[in-house]
């Protein structure tokens, strides 16, 4: 993701060296790509803030902001909603900017923090390895004798860990304390045994 913003950072720099008017450069911002992810968009604030605009799949509601915020603590910036976007700011002047169509921020590395923690977004290769394991454990279920070995295996484990939960656990009085070591293995069991029927379908087609 910080690949395609030093390439529009690169830009943006040459472009005002140039001595390029502020509203030029960001009327005619070009598109830069890498890794699957796209950057578009400047806005001259306090510092050039340069990000990637439209449909980020966020609404900027109570829980966006409280994430947004918890996201700022943590760097040490200040969270403040204007309108229909946060700035995040540090000392006072604004260091990135999200929106419900728009993030962007001042550097490289906050851009692409945001984009993960904030927007959920992963570059193409992190989602290659992601459908790859996801693949390798639908290939394990499907395998008849693999598959029953490691759902057996996932039973007992469940169970040891139920058998040790069961002291803590709060469950309502009509309900016996022992039935937790039914509950948790059979929930388990039958939902590895449906990934595997599922895995089983998807190689018949």
């Amino acid at each position: 993701m910080s690949e395609a913003f030093l390439k529009a950072q690169e830009y943006v720099w040459g472009q005002l060296r140039k001595g390029t008017p502020r509203v030029a450069i960001q009327e005619n911002m070009p598109e830069f790509e890498a890794n699957g992810f796209l950057v578009n968009r400047v806005y001259f604030l306090d510092k050039p803030i340069i990000g990637m605009a439209g449909n980020m799949n966020v609404k900027l509601d109570r829980s966006f902001i409280a994430l947004a915020r918890k996201f700022a603590k943590l760097r040490n910036l200040e969270a403040e909603v204007v309108g229909n976007g946060i700035f995040l700011k540090r000392d006072g002047g604004v260091v990135a900017w999200l929106r419900e169509d728009f993030f962007g921020a001042d550097e490289p590395g906050l851009f692409e923090e945001l984009g993960r923690e904030v927007y959920g977004l992963h570059s193409s290769r992190e989602r290659k390895v992601k459908d790859c394991l996801a693949e390798s454990f639908l290939k394990l279920l499907a395998d008849s004798r693999s598959g029953v070995r490691f759902i057996a295996f996932m039973f007992f484990l469940s169970l040891i860990a139920a058998a040790l939960a069961a002291p803590f656990a709060t469950l309502p009085p009509q309900v016996p304390r022992w039935s937790i070591l039914l509950i948790v293995p059979m929930t388990v069991t039958l939902l590895l045994y449906a990934a595997k029927l599922y895995s089983k379908f998807r190689r018949i087609l």
